[in-house]
């Protein structure tokens, strides 16, 4: 940490408007639960495997695998009946927890944090479609009596049930003009695919709202992924993979011509796949226009209109990066994000030390993109 303020420091980004265009808060179950009915708080506080909507996306692989690689799965189920909360070193009020991270994140260079959850973002295959409504509804209630709209360093989207369009409808108008949310969100890993008709009254509500649509991409290690006896698989392609299939679904079907106002953001999917999907879906849509009748030009030219978050940014090579960058328009569509604090979040140092960026460029990946796109003062 004392590293990442020395590098803020020796790059000038104080004097900069940074924003983290996806961090990740920790959620307090136990607080959270208290807003829902007693048949959905017991599935939190007594959960087995099968039931634990947290690890329903894993249900069917090897746990002795999964353990290898996830180390909460070698206490989650040991001789336990209630789930553990995270209080380390001790509870925390909502002021003290935003006082220490909105400071810490100032000392970063960071100006505003966009907030997502953690552990929900595995809700969208849980096969209860009115606990995953019930969930997000006290998951929204929660941040905005405790963040949004006191605290102008942290916003967040609104959380919406995909497996439910109708409820997500219904959560946005509730919610979806209130300050501090800044769009509306969903899970990669839904039972349905984003292009599907039954998604269009969360595509409607959001660009009612004129809420920019996102879609925050998740682990998954079930089916093909499930061989995998290490993390590092997984982790290499499951986002990726779920952010493709959703992209490639989302343009096919149309969704960006259906609803011409409303911007797509996808979160925490890597940058690397893009370029690929971009020429296969160009390659195979020229064969076969007749299945994408909606499109009107190029799936790529929708997908160089979308907006990507930086992290994690695969910076093994310059000269490939610089070619990504290139290909998706970086400059004016890339969103700088750290995904803090999880083990492999980035500093806006990543992106301001990339030698084929200009100045400008630096700027409007750091937070001018964003500030544009969530509409943030």
């Amino acid at each position: 940490m004392d590293n990442a303020v020395r590098q803020a420091e020796e790059r000038g980004l104080h004097d900069m408007f940074i924003v983290d265009a996806d961090c990740h808060l920790m959620e307090p179950f136990s607080v959270i639960a208290g807003k829902m009915e007693k048949r959905f708080r017991d599935i939190f506080f007594s959960p087995t495997m099968d039931q634990d909507p947290f690890f329903s996306s894993r249900i069917g692989v090897d746990e002795r695998k999964f353990k290898a690689y996830d180390p909460a799965m070698n206490i989650r189920y040991k001789n336990r009946r209630k789930r553990t909360e995270l209080t380390y070193p001790k509870p925390q009020t909502a002021e003290e927890l935003v006082d220490l991270f909105t400071s810490r994140m100032l000392d970063f260079g960071i100006k505003r944090s966009i907030v997502f959850p953690t552990k929900m973002l595995d809700i969208g295959m849980d096969p209860r479609a009115d606990f995953e409504v019930a969930l997000t509804n006290a998951y929204a209630d929660f941040m905005l009596e405790n963040f949004l709209g006191r605290y102008p360093e942290i916003l967040s989207p609104v959380f919406v049930p995909a497996n439910s369009p109708d409820k997500a409808a219904e959560l946005i108008e509730r919610v979806g003009a209130e300050k501090g949310i800044v769009g509306v969100m969903v899970t990669s890993m839904t039972r349905a695919l984003a292009g599907d008709d039954s998604w269009d009254p969360i595509y409607e509500a959001a660009e009612k709202k004129g809420l920019p649509f996102c879609m925050h991409c998740a682990n998954f290690n079930s089916g093909i992924l499930g061989g995998f006896d290490s993390f590092l698989g997984v982790h290499t392609l499951a986002r990726p993979i779920s952010a493709a299939a959703q992209v490639t679904s989302m343009i096919v079907s149309g969704v960006p011509e259906r609803f011409p106002r409303l911007k797509f953001a996808i979160i925490e999917g890597g940058l690397s796949w893009i370029p690929w999907l971009m020429q296969r879906l160009d390659s195979v849509y020229l064969m076969r226009r007749e299945e994408a009748p909606l499109l009107k030009k190029l799936p790529s030219e929708y997908m160089k209109e979308f907006y990507y978050t930086s992290q994690p940014l695969e910076y093994a090579s310059n000269e490939d990066l610089q070619y990504v960058f290139h290909k998706i328009n970086a400059e004016n569509h890339l969103l700088f994000a750290s995904d803090y604090p999880h083990w492999d979040f980035d500093l806006p140092s990543v992106i301001y030390d990339l030698p084929f960026l200009s100045e400008d460029a630096k700027r409007k990946i750091l937070g001018e993109n964003a500030r544009k796109l969530f509409k943030i003062s």
